[in-house]
């Protein structure tokens, strides 16, 4: 152990090479006689373009490092991709040229429709990084047969980029062996593979960006009305990497993240942050605007999208942040996976329903439970919603029974699985990350009733629906009725003010006259927001039409 750096670095001087083979063999045998600190140094200190082909062999045997049953056997990913697609089927995709663009088009602008995609990919980041179209049909049969090898994998949003990335370096077989050794690394030491773990993740993110970096994180606050609005902020901490730095500074980042984990990734993203509050630091800057105008989360994609040092620098701001080490990380990311485990010891009505405050708001050990309930909403937030609901909800056991990320997108399978239940709490997280929804104080089978006429009604419910926004401001939007019984309103009570749901196989509704507060399409992936006469609500969304990332219905019996 502890050869010599400079011959790592010789070897690597030439790219593709007819002794390519040759090549990565010593670049293995130099990286396991290397101390793992030369290594680190080799890889953190080398500052390789975009298009060095030196990564052809140096990702290759950085994943091989770490694998800890060896490499898959010669032809085993061919034989995979046969029992997975069938080799006719991928033969015409090839031959078939014309389709290709197609395909591609399908992945970046209709994810929804790329159904054989495992469930654990993110559809909404589905990225591709200017692969050519056979790349992304290579990065699809990859995912598929990752997938299909490893049906233990819930969610790792992280796989997809990952695999794109390795597909501009190095064949489709090496990519997928390369990323089975990310997969099966001891204690998860690169990719989180469920949402607990992801949960955990930004968590941990969050509180060592609270923790070690605090002049920056205290500057977020500047741009937020609420504290939860900078903890949202650090959901989508992942895809400042992957998807908003530019392709120099992240495969710089990958280089490093390859051979020291995902500790990696934490470190940069507290350094996007420190690198934002200091270019943000004067109120009047263009970047402060941004934030101020339109939003911290907008801000920060953007700063990220044109950060203002180079690759080195960024690199060198994150392995700078002091006090940070793996085993304080480690430490960090347990506490809270143990935190976020917890919430499912504590289960059964009595507990719901013996633990209540004589202000109907959940006392601490329920609050676990109602968290439970939500994958999308903080406790916080729940419990702020909580404390809109009529006393004698709150003391029911609350229930998620629809989320599209386990459910599937389908207004058929959304009435199956909620039609029993009354009330309900429908919960729309867009794209955008703005969230808002709706109390229905009635059951959703009521669409199929019929009134006295003998026809099926429109509309139905009662005037204990309400409306409401959680992100980027909580707020409750009551039934107007209301008014005119505290004696508020002097008026008539229109028609149109008592259209509270409405639902049918192409659409779902919430609100009417003059306008939808809510509507939902068949596929519950679009939607629109508008004022309502039975509200008298403002859009929902600030952009009225929007597409949904998360919808979930939480119901009550």
């Amino acid at each position: 152990m502890g050869g010599n750096l400079a011959e790592l670095q010789d070897l690597l001087k030439a790219g593709k090479s007819k002794e390519g083979k040759r090549r990565r063999s010593s670049v293995r045998y130099a990286i396991l006689q290397l101390f793992p600190s030369q290594v680190k140094t080799f890889v953190r200190e080398n500052d390789w373009s975009p298009t060095n082909s030196i990564r052809s062999h140096l990702w290759f045997e950085l994943c091989r490092h770490h694998s800890t049953d060896g490499m898959s056997s010669e032809g085993f990913y061919s034989e995979t991709v046969d029992q997975v697609f069938g080799r006719n089927q991928i033969m015409l995709a090839v031959m078939q040229s014309r389709t290709l663009g197609q395909c591609v088009k399908e992945i970046e602008e209709r994810p929804e429709e790329c159904a054989h995609l495992p469930s654990f990919v993110d559809q909404v980041n589905v990225l591709s990084y200017f692969l050519t179209e056979k790349g992304n049909l290579a990065a699809r049969r990859v995912i598929c047969v990752l997938g299909y090898t490893h049906p233990d994998i819930t969610y790792c949003p992280g796989l997809y980029p990952l695999t794109s990335l390795f597909l501009h370096y190095m064949s489709e077989e090496d990519a997928y062996n390369s990323l089975c050794t990310l997969v099966r690394s001891r204690q998860g030491k690169f990719l989180h593979q469920t949402k607990l773990g992801y949960e955990a993740a930004w968590r941990t993110v969050y509180t060592l960006t609270k923790k070690h970096a605090k002049a920056a994180f205290a500057h977020l606050g500047k741009f937020v009305k609420t504290s939860d609005q900078v903890e949202r902020l650090f959901e989508s901490w992942y895809w400042w990497i992957f998807k908003y730095l530019p392709f120099t500074h992240l495969v710089r980042v990958v280089d490093c993240y390859l051979y020291e984990g995902k500790k990696v990734l934490y470190r940069v993203a507290m350094a996007l942050v420190m690198l934002f509050a200091k270019q943000s630091a004067k109120m009047d800057s263009v970047l402060s605007q941004e934030a101020l105008n339109f939003g911290l989360r907008q801000a920060i994609q953007k700063f990220c999208q044109d950060i203002p040092v180079t690759p080195s620098k960024l690199l060198k701001i994150a392995f700078g942040i002091r006090s940070l080490s793996q085993k304080n990380i480690n430490n960090i990311l347990l506490r809270i996976e143990m935190g976020l485990k917890s919430r499912t010891l504590i289960t059964g009505p009595a507990s719901i329903k013996r633990s209540f405050s004589s202000e109907g708001l959940p006392t601490s050990q329920s609050q676990i439970n109602i968290h439970m309930s939500s994958h999308t909403l903080t406790v916080r937030e729940l419990l702020t919603l909580w404390s809109w609901l009529p006393t004698r909800v709150t003391m029911y056991q609350p229930e998620l029974v629809y989320t599209t990320e386990e459910h599937g997108c389908s207004l058929l399978t959304f009435y199956s699985r909620v039609q029993n239940y009354e009330p309900t709490l429908l919960i729309i997280k867009t794209t955008d990350d703005e969230i808002f929804g709706a109390y229905c104080s009635t059951k959703w089978s009521e669409k199929d009733t019929k009134g006295e006429t003998g026809q099926k009604r429109t509309y139905f419910g009662t005037g204990e629906t309400f409306l409401f926004t959680i992100n980027p401001e909580m707020r409750k939007y009551p039934w107007v009725g209301l008014r005119h019984q505290e004696g508020s309103e002097t008026t008539a009570l229109k028609h149109s003010a008592e259209l509270f749901m409405a639902a049918d196989n192409k659409m779902l509704t919430i609100g009417g006259g003059s306008g939808q507060a809510i509507w939902i399409d068949e596929n519950i992936r679009f939607g629109g927001t508008s004022r309502c006469d039975t509200f008298d609500n403002p859009p929902l969304s600030e952009s009225r039409n929007f597409e949904c990332k998360v919808v979930e219905v939480i119901g009550f019996k």
